[in-house]
């Protein structure tokens, strides 16, 4: 149950020591973030918060500073949820208070980086809370030994959430997939085609696998296909001037949709790392 839950900013020792049990939990890592520096971050204007259940910390998420280009922005590194405690909204809850404590700083723009085959990151990040994406980073981790992350390139959308005003509604007209699928004798989704000119559309779409890990347990290959296909759509898009603004959720579904729109309709600002683009 939700009520069950609080938040708390993290401050002392001990929480940094629960926080890393969080990290390895969800990661399987050996080598969590030293205690010196999340605490150093913590008294130096990130915002660190646990999500607990009575004394058990449950979940996390770990911000910094950042600075390029003149500008301050938040850098929201990692958040985390332990098993048996995910999709009850306590992810959400840590963003949205990570906002509250962002603009309390002073901040306008958090940053962070996910996988845009991970659709569950997906809803959340764009359907959820509203971040935007023009950014799309190849292998940007290099390779990941974790279990998450193994065996693929470590790809990755740089989303912009401003959050200091409301992202404008999506614009309504004529809309074009990029990305066409079909089901594999197994029942896996699998990209078949990828459309070679982004057409003439107020908005795009693009399929991503609703279950990721699932095909990347059962066929490594076909995983490496929706990489591949996805990282060819996204970076010609966003090279045109689209933007992921959007997300598309098919319950029950082999796969889900990001939705594309031309970033200029956003009126959003330039983000830091685009300028001199």
């Amino acid at each position: 149950m939700q009520e069950d839950i609080v938040l708390r900013h993290l401050k002392t020792i001990p929480e940094m020591r629960s926080m890393q049990e969080v990290e390895q939990s969800v990661w399987k890592m050996e080598s969590p973030v030293p205690i010196h520096q999340t605490l150093t971050v913590a008294k130096n204007g990130g915002i660190l918060i646990g999500a607990f259940h009575g004394e058990e910390m449950v979940g996390m998420l770990y911000s910094f500073p950042g600075f390029l280009n003149g500008q301050v922005y938040l850098c929201s590194h990692m958040m985390g949820i332990k098993s048996g405690w995910r999709h009850r909204g306590i992810g959400e809850r840590l963003k949205r208070a990570q906002a509250e404590a962002a603009l309390a700083h002073g901040y306008r723009l958090i940053t962070w980086t996910y996988d845009p085959l991970e659709t569950a990151n997906g809803y959340l990040n764009v359907g959820k809370l509203g971040v935007v994406c023009s950014t799309y980073i190849e292998d940007c981790y290099g390779d990941m030994p974790d279990q998450l992350n193994q065996g693929l390139p470590s790809d990755r959308f740089q989303v912009e959430w401003w959050i200091d005003q409301d992202r404008p509604p999506l614009p309504q007209g004529d809309e074009q997939d990029l990305l066409r699928w079909q089901l594999t004798a197994g029942g896996l989704p699998q990209p078949v085609q990828v459309v070679d000119n982004i057409p003439d559309a107020q908005i795009l779409s693009v399929a991503v696998p609703a279950y990721f890990q699932d095909i990347k347990q059962k066929d490594m290959e076909l995983a490496k296909a929706w990489r591949q296909a996805t990282r060819q759509v996204f970076t010609r898009s966003f090279a045109a001037g689209w933007a992921v603004a959007g997300f598309r959720c098919h319950r029950g579904e082999p796969v889900h949709e990001y939705l594309l729109v031309q970033r200029r309709l956003l009126s959003l600002p330039q983000a830091p790392w685009q300028k001199g683009e």
